[in-house]
């Protein structure tokens, strides 16, 4: 017959002060565990501001294929052309959904693109996008506003390999496809001081919002890799950065400029100069231009530099 416990009687484990202590102890810190688990997985809140965790969108209105354009994915032709005419095909879509542009497995040789917005760049796996190694291909730009001339020569600075700017909502993204910039013809002539002008960034956004980059490998740029400058709500998930630890000059990682509300997460880093290095500007440049980045979250990072 079962034992019945006269009122006012614990069984038997709780009798113990320490026990029960003990027991409510677990109980809390499981509770605050549940609740920080849910947090993070909506985003958080802290000091009043909500970090992004924004999402991939689950789809576009259109999807649309490289070769569809005219590209040949054969690490030779030049596809420049092709990749202007889908971004054109896109932004005439903006209202509609926007489009996804798939770039199949192949090696895509290209000079410098631009973005558009509700756009979805997507790699697949064994896709890579290469950019020419000519500068004379690559455009010469303004120097940025916050910095009054170019990084390492005065005046016009070149663009990156994939650009946009004044952009909404914009995905990069795949099954771990590759953005390579062939960045070691760029890194000798430095070193030898034949270029003219300051190096350009793999990809570079500028003056945009809702961005995602997710699911890529980004490879051997010329400069910094990944730039976003003066962007707000942007989120780095998953990606790996490669370029040789040494003699591959200023390839930092990922370089935030006078961003806000950003997250950088679950990503790798191996690079020549700085994995992470938030920016806002420089000099009398970067304060009379007054936009400090803020409100950004980096967590669960592996990283490698031999820069201290």
């Amino acid at each position: 017959m079962a034992e019945v416990l006269p009122v006012g009687r614990f069984p038997a484990f709780l009798s113990s002060r320490k026990t029960l202590f003990t027991v409510l102890w677990i109980s809390a810190f499981g509770s605050v565990f549940l609740w920080q688990r849910d947090i993070v997985g909506a985003g958080f809140s802290m000091f009043g501001k909500v970090w992004p965790g924004r999402t991939m969108s689950e789809g576009r209105a259109f999807d649309f294929n490289m070769t569809e354009f005219g590209a040949v994915g054969d690490g030779v032709t030049d596809n420049t052309a092709a990749f202007e005419r889908a971004v054109s095909a896109i932004s005439k879509l903006g209202k509609k959904g926007g489009a996804r542009l798939n770039v199949p497995p192949g090696k895509w040789l290209t000079a410098p693109f631009n973005l558009t917005s509700h756009m979805t760049l997507f790699l697949a796996e064994d896709a890579e996008i290469i950019g020419i190694q000519d500068e004379n291909r690559w455009p010469l730009m303004p120097p940025l506003p916050s910095y009054g001339y170019g990084r390492e020569h005065r005046g016009p600075r070149y663009g990156s390999l994939i650009h946009g700017q004044n952009l909404t909502d914009v995905v990069i993204t795949g099954n771990n496809g590759t953005i390579n910039g062939q960045g070691q013809s760029w890194w000798k002539k430095y070193r030898q001081k034949l270029l003219n002008h300051t190096r350009g960034p793999l990809v570079q956004i500028m003056w945009s919002n809702d961005i995602v980059i997710a699911n890529i490998t980004l490879r051997d740029s010329p400069f910094w890799t990944f730039h976003p400058y003066d962007c707000k709500n942007v989120t780095v998930r998953n990606v790996t950065i490669l370029a040789p630890v040494f003699e591959a000059p200023n390839t930092d990682g990922i370089d935030p400029d006078s961003c806000e509300d950003m997250v950088i997460e679950d990503c790798y880093i191996s690079v020549g100069d700085d994995a992470i290095a938030i920016k806002s500007g420089w000099d009398q440049y970067g304060i009379a231009y007054g936009r400090p980045s803020r409100n950004i979250l980096i967590r669960n990072l592996i990283v490698r530099s031999m820069v201290r």
